[in-house]
């Protein structure tokens, strides 16, 4: 039994139940749908069947208007490798590596989200010098490591992998021997221990375990929700291009995938004000007004400390200066903002939680002063 995989599982997409549930609920016949799809492979657009339904491209809104601005996942590396800087030096390992990340960040003077403990296998990347860090050498070091409750409660995550994809809150001891999930579910310390050392050859870490600030913790529950702030280079400096807030399903520990609803919000930049709140992964649905509050309207709220999560990032990016894109993950604690990942890579959630396709008027000009900007130092080839 695997107790690190519902996420992997959870991110699955079954096309054909797509296609039914949404002639079911008035859309587009199975033909028609199955005819779109098989349109937007053949035309070069790179749309996935996915990618059909979460962006709700059979409506009659979207059509090539809509695509001509619009990133699909396939083209994303290319689009966030465009604003690559090679004369400026480029730091993809550290970024992909989330320990490396930490221990920049921290030389830096900046808040991060803090690691207390590596599982470090043979093989593993060299780890950087952190203080205070444990390091643990052997699945009987793990054992003893979850055994102990001063180590409790930690988020556990891979130290070199994507999209929450192993990750856990380990919230305490459920008895001698056995842990306790922040869903209430249990697992044998022992079992878990070893099914770390055996899946994450490349590290795994185990973090302090945040939760976002007292003000907005009835929206978001009892998981952390992110705030994705994404940054560009150009002549300007660094310039704050978008951000979203993911709120975890109710049944999650953190906020990737999940079979129960999953909710992103569009965030104004200038303000911090929450402008928009969608479901994910139902197009069909209206927008939203509330988070996991019943009571309280999440759309509207301002989040806290919001001037100084956006100050963060752009003094973190001054650390990367040959990446000309990067997509930070923010939370919102009540000590202030952390910190927590630098993508390299990111996937632009701007366009879910805004129903919007990424180069749109308002986005794409920051865009286009970041290619100018990449094309003096060795980058900005590729044009979207």
């Amino acid at each position: 039994m695997k107790y690190l995989g519902e996420t992997a599982r959870a991110g699955g997409h079954d096309t054909m139940a797509a296609i039914n549930d949404l002639a079911a609920r008035g859309g587009p016949s199975p033909w028609r749908q199955a005819l779109h799809i098989l349109w937007l492979a053949l035309s070069g657009s790179g749309v996935r069947p996915e990618e059909y339904f979460t962006y709700a491209l059979w409506r009659k809104d979207r059509g090539r208007a809509f695509l001509k601005g619009f990133l699909p996942n396939h083209r994303k590396r290319a689009f966030n490798a465009s604003l690559l800087m090679p004369d400026r030096g480029l730091a993809e390992a550290v970024m992909n590596d989330k320990l490396a990340t930490e221990a920049l960040l921290l030389a830096r003077g900046l808040p991060v989200s803090r690691s207390r403990a590596v599982w470090q296998p043979p093989g593993a990347a060299a780890l950087p010098e952190l203080p205070g860090l444990k390091v643990l050498e052997s699945p009987a070091a793990l054992e003893g490591f979850l055994s102990d409750p001063a180590n409790l409660p930690t988020f556990g995550k891979p130290r070199a992998d994507s999209f929450a994809r192993g990750a856990t809150v380990i919230a305490g001891l459920a008895a001698p021997g056995s842990l306790r999930f922040l869903t209430g579910a249990t697992a044998p310390v022992r079992a878990l221990a070893a099914e770390i050392a055996q899946d994450w050859g490349a590290g795994y870490l185990f973090q302090d375990f945040y939760q976002c600030a007292g003000s907005i913790r009835s929206h978001t529950g009892q998981a952390m929700a992110s705030v994705r702030i994404v940054t560009l280079w150009t002549a300007r400096g660094i310039e704050p291009w978008y951000a979203v807030i993911r709120l975890p399903a109710r049944t999650a520990m953190h906020d990737g995938d999940a079979h129960d609803l999953r909710i992103w919000g569009l965030i104004e930049l200038e303000t911090g004000r929450i402008a928009r709140l969608r479901n994910l992964r139902d197009p069909l649905t209206p927008d939203l007004t509330h988070g996991h509050d019943p009571d309280r309207p999440f759309l509207g709220t301002t989040l806290p400390d919001w001037p100084r999560a956006v100050e963060i990032c752009r003094e973190g990016h001054l650390a990367f200066p040959g990446h000309g894109l990067i997509g930070w993950d923010v939370f919102l604690t009540e000590a202030g903002p952390l910190l927590n990942e630098a993508n390299v890579t990111p996937g632009h959630l701007y366009q879910v939680a805004a129903q919007r396709p990424l180069l749109n008027p308002e986005l794409r000009p920051a865009y286009e002063r970041a290619r100018a900007f990449a094309r003096l130092h060795g980058g900005g080839a590729d044009r979207f």
